[in-house]
């Protein structure tokens, strides 16, 4: 049995991260402490209004949450998975990735205008697989997600590549 994707369009991998819980943590890392921040110099305003002189120990405080505020952002922005994807088709023209999912390896093929790599995978490299709304998400150690949309499948069906699936790695396939 051979299950086989051709120019598979990498965006899909882009919004996968961006959905991610990783993703998610560092957006409410930076909300929180940007509220904390907003708090902490209301708080510093008003005692230094009441009592008439500066409190060193909220001035520090303002000024490590002001600091972790300001990197957190600065990461979720330069993080962002769009804008990741928009630079690398940028910097890689015409690139595609055409993956197998055979009997007993996983072949990724890519390409680019300048550049070609093969690389090959046992069922045993695969972390996780999972099928939501009509999407393939397969995580490899090592390597990375490949996700497609089960009508970019050219030869085989979606049917058979998740009957391949749950004969190669068991329970670490998930069907939402």
């Amino acid at each position: 049995m051979k299950i086989e994707v051709k120019n598979y369009d990498i965006k899909h991998y882009s919004a996968l991260v961006k959905n991610a819980e990783v993703f998610k943590k560092m957006k409410k890392v930076t909300v929180f402490s940007g509220a904390m921040f907003v708090l902490i110099a209301v708080l510093t305003i008003l005692v230094t209004l009441s009592t008439r002189s500066v409190n060193g120990i909220m001035l520090t405080c303002l000024t490590i949450i002001f600091a972790m505020f300001m990197s957190w952002g600065y990461r979720l922005r330069k993080l962002d998975p769009v804008k990741g994807f928009k630079l690398f088709c940028s910097k890689n023209p015409n690139y595609g990735i055409n993956v197998s999912f055979e009997e007993d390896d996983i072949v990724l093929d890519t390409h680019t205008d300048v550049s070609e790599s093969h690389s090959s995978y046992k069922y045993v490299c695969v972390v996780s697989a999972e099928e939501k709304e009509g999407f393939f998400s397969v995580l490899i150690d090592g390597s990375g997600y490949i996700v497609f949309n089960e009508s970019e499948i050219v030869e085989g069906t979606a049917e058979e590549f998740r009957a391949l699936l749950r004969k190669k790695i068991g329970t670490k396939y998930k069907e939402k």
